[in-house]
């Protein structure tokens, strides 16, 4: 665990929620035992039952007679954030591909939860791929990439593309067009397997950053959910302001303003 003045239940009961908020447990199974999640955060079962009062405090878990612990319903996802043009991601990864490496960690195909199966716009359960991948700098890790690409693309892709191209470029490489992204960021804990792979103490500040990369017809043709070392990656985008109704407004310099407004 990262050096916190923070109680250490409550260190864990932040990442317990974040990944609970994630979709990380599903509904539907029990959630590992007391034992069993004091071993993967490295504290005691007391800290561990601490932590699980806390989050059946806020109506986040249910405990269930003879059955275990069940992940409460998950909330609804946010409205999609409007992010950079897609000409402007596409030469970000295009640099970030020129001067760092990628491995390839896992590359499978599984169905779609309900959060993956909602960002894809796809029935739950339906057959998409699903990638990690993590991207160093001189041999020091930076990011963590989980991507989920539909079934009819992703089983197109080849796995040693997916060691040296970014996606994108596989993407144009298919004939997949891509013509705009929804992305997001925000600050996450490190959870024990995401810091294992970065190398950093679990519960580390991370930034957090989802992407959807839709194709000319709107269809969704990536989730992208990436976490990064803030010591060593940093996410720049130009601005540019435009008069809006009321007042000015910022909005990235790659995007047209709105339509009202040209």
């Amino acid at each position: 665990m990262s050096d916190s003045p923070l109680p250490l239940y409550h260190k864990v009961y932040l990442l317990l929620k974040q990944r609970l908020e994630a979709g990380g447990f599903a509904p539907d199974r029990a959630m590992p035992g007391e034992n069993a999640l004091a071993a993967e955060y490295g504290v005691s079962r007391l800290t561990i039952r601490r932590s699980l009062d806390a989050l059946a405090a806020d109506g986040l878990i249910e405990r269930r007679q003879g059955r275990g612990t069940f992940a409460a319903k998950p909330a609804q996802f946010p409205a999609a954030q409007h992010g950079a043009g897609i000409d402007a991601l596409m030469a970000h990864l295009a640099r970030m591909g020129m001067h760092t490496q990628v491995r390839l960690l896992e590359l499978e195909t599984t169905p779609a939860t309900p959060q993956v199966a909602a960002r894809l716009e796809l029935a739950v359960g339906a057959p998409v791929q699903r990638a990690v991948r993590v991207r160093s700098h001189e041999g020091q890790p930076f990011s963590c990439l989980i991507t989920f690409v539909p079934d009819d693309i992703g089983r197109r892709i080849r796995r040693e593309d997916l060691g040296s191209k970014p996606l994108l470029a596989i993407f144009r490489d298919l004939g997949v067009r891509v013509a705009r992204a929804e992305q997001s960021m925000s600050a996450v804990l490190a959870e024990p397997g995401v810091a294992e792979l970065l190398d950093v103490p679990v519960g580390s500040a991370l930034l957090s950053l989802h992407r959807v990369v839709r194709d000319e017809s709107g269809r969704p043709v990536e989730w992208l959910h990436a976490r990064y070392r803030p010591d060593r990656y940093e996410y720049r985008m130009d601005m540019q302001a435009h008069d809006m109704p009321g007042q000015p407004t910022w909005l990235p310099a790659a995007s047209p303003a709105p339509e009202d407004e040209k």
